[in-house]
């Protein structure tokens, strides 16, 4: 349905492309220009486009789950189609993880197309190879995403209308994951805050990895990747339980 309406597909990528150049611009114009001896002794990538990019396109992509759930979930609300979803012989946890997939796959073919466009507009070496070695800390970040992601669904389905909490939220872990500048920057509370968002962890390692670094290099943010995925699940699913139960016995209201 997104795919039918290319005036809505090309708005999204514009939006896209316009918030990362704007963010790129403004942070070459503060350090000087395109390179910064500090930053890549902060964070190992001294090239602030490629190093803005890398966040930027992971955040976005990290963010889609747990849009799906928020809008996607207002979205059958308001249709009156939630119920009959949830009386069908699915599980609610199937039918909402289809829903986040196939966000998912909606925003990560528009970063595909905003990733290229900033690779050729700063002219950015990437290779095959090197992408394919940053999968893994990718998908493990959207892993752990789409299980925090059930929060929020659970949130809708008690409150119905969570959006601005949502976006106050996407917007937050562009300062808290280090997105556009380094956490170094930020005060010690911040950055151990940090540590609980993927998309630090995964942007970290994808960025060690585009500077011609491995994974061994980056072995605490690794780790610290492999951890939350379980533990973002198990939370996710213990709240969304609560709140399908809940909603169950209060009724689910419509929107």
């Amino acid at each position: 349905m997104f795919f039918r309406y290319p005036l809505r597909v090309i708005s999204s990528i514009l939006v896209g492309v316009v918030f990362l150049l704007q963010f790129v611009y403004f942070g070459q114009a503060v350090l000087g220009g395109r390179y910064s001896a500090l930053l890549e002794s902060s964070t190992g990538m001294g090239d602030y486009p490629t190093y803005a990019l890398i966040g930027y396109v992971l955040w976005w992509v990290s963010v889609s789950p747990m849009e799906a759930y928020v809008w996607g979930v207002r979205r059958e609300l308001q249709r009156g189609t939630f119920e009959t979803n949830v009386l069908s012989p699915s599980r609610l946890t199937g039918l909402l993880f289809g829903l986040a997939l196939s966000w998912l796959l909606m925003d990560s073919a528009l970063m595909v197309i905003v990733f290229a466009f900033g690779v050729s507009l700063f002219d950015i070496p990437v290779t095959i190879p090197l992408l394919l070695k940053s999968l893994p800390a990718i998908i493990a970040s959207l892993i752990a995403f789409m299980g925090f992601g059930f929060i929020f669904a659970g949130l809708v389905m008690l409150f119905k209308n969570i959006g601005p909490f949502a976006q106050i939220f996407e917007f937050a872990m562009l300062f808290l994951s280090g997105v556009f500048f380094p956490l170094s920057v930020m005060p010690d509370w911040v950055i151990a805050i940090s540590r609980l968002f993927p998309l630090t962890h995964s942007a970290v390692i994808v960025r060690a990895l585009f500077a011609g670094g491995s994974y061994s290099d980056v072995g605490s943010s690794l780790l610290w990747l492999l951890a939350l995925m379980p533990l973002y699940w198990g939370i996710g699913y213990l709240l969304f339980s609560w709140a399908e139960r809940t909603t169950r016995v209060i009724g689910y209201g419509g929107y």
